[in-house]
């Protein structure tokens, strides 16, 4: 196994599965046929970690025909090794009987090789798991919400493992994200379902307890949830932080935050609080024609900040700058 740089742990595990074979002849013809698949060596190494039983594959009636429906694709090389060190019991699964009827399954959803690809590049589980007893009745039951093909798509692009959960966990997602009042016709309702898909019911609760903590209703939390579904992929730390602070330090009101979720994704010691002392220094010399909507003023890019807010404010300019690096006056 020195051949493939592999530990000498690694290399016992895999030599394990190889007891009975008399010669080195098939690990080798495999590991071969790999490298000359354009495979890196780090691709190698991995599925031979993960799946050492494919040293004993034969690589003329095993493994070329599932190469051959790959690169019909257009998949090969390092994208195709990549997905394959991914997820390699793919290689274990039979051409005939599930890879080529879940990728004409794929073609013929999202109309072209190359949208496949990418669903692959996402996620290979959609080759691991039953097409039929996953994916379709996990998306015929989004089309009976009404999602348009074009949303489906984009989410299957997107988050194609998301397709792959089991068919009464994706109903209870989607049924809880309708109830929330999400228009299946939206970008929203995509996100919605997706946020919610990583969240258990446990977290979600803990979530929405973390924010009545802080005088919000549970309608509010839905409200805010609703106009940002990425609020509760933050963890509770940070969470709990930005509602400390948005609260108690900036004393900005619940239904401000309610309608202005997105706040709470932004980092605080990176960019909220930096740009809260550049205000509040705009202010106090009164360098602004208009007052400027806070969300929008931290929401702004980099460059397009420093050059509005900070540089263009002429002898002023050092000041503000020295304000938003936090740098004292002596």
């Amino acid at each position: 196994m020195d051949y493939v740089g592999l530990s000498m742990e690694s290399a016992m595990n895999a030599s394990s599965c190889l007891l009975h074979l008399k010669t080195t002849e098939k690990p080798l013809s495999v590991i071969n046929f790999l490298k000359k698949s354009d495979f890196s060596d780090t691709h190698v190494q991995t599925i031979i970690c993960k799946r050492p039983q494919l040293l004993k594959a034969n690589v003329e009636k095993t493994l070329k025909p599932k190469f051959r429906a790959f690169h019909d694709l257009g998949l090969l090389g390092c994208d195709l090794g990549h997905i394959i060190s991914a997820d390699p019991v793919i290689l274990t699964k039979s051409t005939e009987k599930q890879i080529l009827p879940k990728l004409e399954f794929l073609k013929n959803y999202l109309h072209t090789n190359e949208k496949v690809v990418r669903a692959l590049k996402k996620s290979s589980w959609i080759l691991i798991f039953d097409i039929e007893k996953r994916l379709v009745p996990n998306i015929r039951l989004l089309e009976s919400y009404g999602v348009e093909d074009s949303q489906l798509h984009k989410l299957l692009l997107r988050q194609p493992r998301f397709f792959t959960k089991e068919p009464k966990r994706f109903k209870e997602i989607a049924e809880r994200v309708k109830e929330m009042g999400f228009d299946p016709n939206s970008g929203l309702f995509s996100n919605a379902i997706l946020a919610m898909s990583w969240l258990s019911r446990e977290t979600w609760q803990a979530k929405v307890e973390l924010c009545k903590n802080f005088g919000w209703s549970e309608e509010d939390v839905i409200c805010a949830f609703r106009r940002s579904p990425y609020l509760f992929s933050l963890s509770e730390k940070k969470l709990k932080m930005g509602m400390d602070y948005f609260i108690n330090v900036l004393k900005l009101d619940k239904f401000y935050l309610v309608l202005h979720p997105v706040l709470f994704s932004l980092s605080l010691e990176g960019r909220v609080i930096p740009r809260h002392r550049v205000l509040q220094a705009l202010r106090s010399k009164n360098l602004l024609k208009k007052d400027v909507e806070f969300t929008s003023f931290c929401k702004r890019a980099e460059n397009v900040f420093l050059q509005r807010y900070v540089l263009s404010f002429g002898n002023e300019a050092e000041y503000l700058l020295r304000v938003y690096k936090g740098i004292t006056e002596n």
